[in-house]
């Protein structure tokens, strides 16, 4: 089974996220890109 890990930083704040659940993280992801276009608006 596969880990995925994802490590974010901007400033001071840095998230980290780790799951071997796909469904999870393709939802994450899917939210982080709609609050990234959200923001360039």
């Amino acid at each position: 089974m596969s880990e995925y890990v994802f490590k974010m930083k901007k400033g001071d704040i840095e998230i980290e996220l780790k799951s071997d659940d796909s469904k999870f993280i393709e939802a994450q992801m899917d939210k982080w890109r709609q609050a990234i276009l959200e923001q360039s608006k």
